[in-house]
């Protein structure tokens, strides 16, 4: 007689996944407040420096990206994408209520 526990494996994810997603979707909303704030100073204070600093800040979240997916795989990049669209509509909402 066969063994039925063994066949109904349950998948677990992995640390490493959980990860990958929390870099695949950290990174847009990073990126884009770098460039912004970081280039908003740079008006502010007339300064080159800090426009160097907010495009090094967002290569580093492509970097972060290609982490992420390394660690998440595909699978992951789907889920970050959902995950990612389900915020965006949450905010929009959000902000479309109160004003």
């Amino acid at each position: 007689m066969p063994d039925t526990t063994s066949e109904t494996k349950t998948s677990k994810l992995s640390l490493r996944f959980y990860i990958g997603i929390v870099l695949l979707t950290v990174n847009q909303p990073l990126g884009w407040a770098a460039l912004l704030i970081c280039n908003a100073v740079a008006l502010a204070k007339e300064s080159l420096f800090f426009t160097c600093l907010s495009f090094v800040l967002y290569a580093l979240t492509w970097v972060m990206m290609g982490l992420g997916f390394v660690l998440a795989g595909p699978q992951g990049l789907c889920y970050s994408r959902l995950l990612l669209a389900r915020a965006w509509h949450w905010c929009l909402r959000f902000f479309k209520k109160n004003t």
